[in-house]
């Protein structure tokens, strides 16, 4: 099959007895040998058109030489009885632009030499040795884009035949008009590799029979089935396709298949060298033994490099200016200690201890003088008096020196017990009573039953008890989270002394992170507008969405992507009674 049997020159002419037998040779009616049709664009694949369009505004020219050992012989009962044509060379200019990220149109012209055995012998007459080849023009049309967010590549190709050809030369089809649609996939793996394939149809307008004299025809050129699929991969700086492509027949006609190995040697500059060959199967006339092709294109000279600005992920924090590396809540961009956790008021750098008494400068009223430690130590960084009742509040600042402020209860600073407000007398007191003008019970944090959201003071935040849901890839918040959301603004609205709360979004690592860190803002927001519909004064509240950038889970593992697709609700205002001690993070998928 592999050299004899896989070309059916004339589609296995049946009636070549026929031909022996008249005085003159017969010509071979004109049909369109080439079986390939480059890809203008090559994107992904020289040969396939696996939706992967160019970029808006950016071409491609290339020149291809292109070489076909044995493309046309003549068969006769599955039996090679000799060679038409045994060589043939084609130049192919191509060329494509890209009008928008979605419409890329195109087109190539060759020109072809081609030779072989003298044919006489055989009763065919020997085609013309070179001429110009069938030009081919197209469009195509993109429908979904990885870079833009889509699951995958998917376009639409439609090529359409000039008939400039040449019918004695074999490079055009006698009757009727050409033309090839085409659907196009693609999707890239673990960005480095990428599958593609593309599915279709050579359509010609008028079917005939290059021997129509034999019955049944065995050789009718009329519409025809074709597609491919290919592995392309970017390892060592260079580019690699492997690819098998084939043709099935509509009408009586063999079918074939070509597997075909390339090579691309990207110089930086837009510029790229490239080989492809391999070998054909089957008996489609057009099919070569082997065919090998090289050629160099030139294009858009790439764009720079993005930097890699993903908070988890290895970064210059000099080209991240709006990310923060050491969360220390002070952006690279004025972070003059990035690396290491600082504070706002020093432009996130740590704060120091210059008279080492334990004090941070900034806590310390007295830097340049230790505070005493043989005697009390209220840790305002000054020599101190002395604190009798040990409620931290010297004594000459102590109302009740002899008695220590509850501290377990609501501080007032003025050194004596103190009783915090309970406005429902439940005994738990105002400022931790989730339901402060309903009694209710110690366990349940002061509601009558457990509250689906609870103030965390130790913590900062308002804790959620259930999740936050929303429709899928949307920020419309799904009716079962309506509970825990009434109790949230419930809370709000009976805790004015919570001044300010920050409604946190935070997503997975899944899918683009630009896209998911514009999904957690929406998502967010739609949680501020729902409490404000709720009472709630806008004022208090502020939405941020963090997308993927401050993960508390493995993304590696499904139930980490859980976790990390949250809602949180953090106080950052001043709030009367509240400690200010940082948040830790609440799963609440999204």
């Amino acid at each position: 099959m592999f050299a004899r049997r896989h070309h059916l020159g004339l589609g296995g002419l049946a009636v070549l007895c026929a031909f022996s037998a008249q005085a003159q040779s017969t010509p071979i009616p004109g049909i369109e040998l080439e079986r390939l049709q480059l890809n203008p664009g090559a994107r992904d694949s020289l040969v396939l058109s696996t939706g992967d369009l160019l970029p808006a505004g950016q071409f491609r020219v290339g020149l291809t030489a292109h070489y076909e050992n044995r493309p046309l012989v003549l068969v006769e009962d599955d039996v090679r009885q000799g060679v038409i044509i045994s060589n043939r060379v084609t130049a192919h200019l191509s060329a494509a632009y890209s009008f928008t990220n979605w419409l890329e149109v195109g087109a190539q012209i060759p020109f072809m030499s081609q030779w072989g055995p003298e044919t006489n012998a055989l009763g065919v007459a020997p085609p013309s040795t070179s001429a110009l080849g069938t030009p081919w023009l197209q469009a195509r049309v993109g429908f979904l884009s990885e870079d833009r967010g889509g699951p995958l590549d998917l376009g639409l190709h439609l090529g359409a035949a000039l008939p400039l050809g040449s019918k004695e030369a074999l490079t055009r089809d006698e009757k009727g008009f050409t033309f090839s649609p085409r659907l196009g996939l693609g999707k890239r793996l673990a960005n480095t590799f990428r599958v593609g394939a593309d599915v279709g149809a050579l359509v010609r307008t008028k079917t005939y029979a290059l021997s129509p004299e034999t019955q049944p025809p065995l050789d009718e050129m009329g519409p025809e089935l074709n597609g491919g699929i290919n592995v392309s991969a970017g390892l060592f700086g260079l580019r690699e396709e492997v690819l098998v492509r084939g043709t099935l027949p509509v009408e009586d006609s063999p079918s074939s298949l070509e597997v075909l190995l390339g090579l691309r040697v990207p110089t930086g500059d837009g510029a790229e060298f490239y080989v492809m060959g391999g070998p054909g199967f089957g008996q489609t006339p057009g099919t070569p033994r082997f065919r090998v092709l090289a050629g160099v294109a030139f294009g858009t000279p790439p764009a720079p490099a993005a930097p890699v600005c993903i908070e988890g992920q290895n970064y210059v924090t000099a080209e991240c200016p709006d990310l923060d590396l050491d969360r220390d809540g002070v952006k690279n961009g004025v972070d003059k200690c990035p690396t290491v956790a600082g504070l706002t008021e020093l432009q996130g750098c740590p704060d120091g201890d210059d008279d080492k008494d334990g004090i941070p400068n900034l806590a310390d009223k007295c830097p340049a003088q230790a505070e005493n430690k043989n005697g009390f130590q209220d840790e305002d960084g000054c020599p101190d008096d002395p604190d009798t009742d040990k409620d931290g509040i010297v004594d000459s600042k102590d109302a009740c020196p002899r008695e220590p402020e509850t501290v377990n209860r609501f501080k007032d600073n003025d050194g004596c017990p103190d009783v915090e407000p309970d406005r429902d007398a439940d005994t738990v007191v105002d400022r931790v009573d989730n339901c402060p003008d309903e009694p209710g019970t110690v366990a349940n944090g002061g509601c009558k039953e457990a509250p689906l959201a609870r103030i965390d003071v130790g913590q900062n935040r308002i804790s959620i008890l259930e999740a936050v849901f929303f429709e899928n890839n949307q920020a419309i918040i799904q009716k079962r989270s309506n509970a825990v959301l009434d109790k949230v603004a419930a809370i709000l609205v009976s805790h004015p002394e919570i001044a300010k709360i920050r409604v946190e979004g935070h997503t997975d690592d899944k899918g683009k992170a630009d896209y998911n860190l514009s999904l957690s803002q929406r998502r967010a927001q739609a949680v501020v507008d729902y409490l404000v519909g709720k009472s709630v004064q806008r004022e208090r509240l502020e939405a941020q969405g963090f997308g993927p950038q401050q993960p508390i889970a493995d993304n590696a593992k499904a139930d980490g992507r859980a976790k990390n697709r949250r809602v949180e609700f953090k106080i950052v205002g001043e709030a009367d009674g509240v400690q200010t001690t940082p948040a830790s993070s609440t799963p609440n998928p999204l």
